[in-house]
């Protein structure tokens, strides 16, 4: 067993997570070495930093606008081809 001492500032701050959480202030600090020791050590992917924002604030906008099929290859694909030949249509049409 270890002892830490702390300072004043952070003993409360400890006590008053502890109470939030309802729990012992040394089953607190044992949950925060768990969480660190499983946290990543490399830099979040944009994904990742995404996946949290939207657990934090809700879907992102511009998401609820999108397809749910656009995880799929072939159907971003096809609407990027789509797309290619809609602008190539419009410019042979300007011309």
């Amino acid at each position: 067993m270890r002892t830490i001492q702390l300072d004043e500032e952070t003993s409360r701050d400890l006590d008053e997570l502890s109470s939030q959480q309802q729990i012992t202030p040394e089953e607190l600090i044992k949950q925060l070495v768990r969480d660190r020791l499983q946290q990543p050590s490399k830099p979040k992917t944009v994904m990742q930093k995404l996946q949290e924002a939207e657990q934090q604030r809700g879907r992102p906008r511009y998401f609820a606008e999108g397809r749910p099929d656009l995880s799929d290859r072939d159907v971003r694909k096809a609407i990027i081809a789509e797309q290619i030949q809609n602008k190539h249509k419009r410019i042979s049409e300007q011309s």
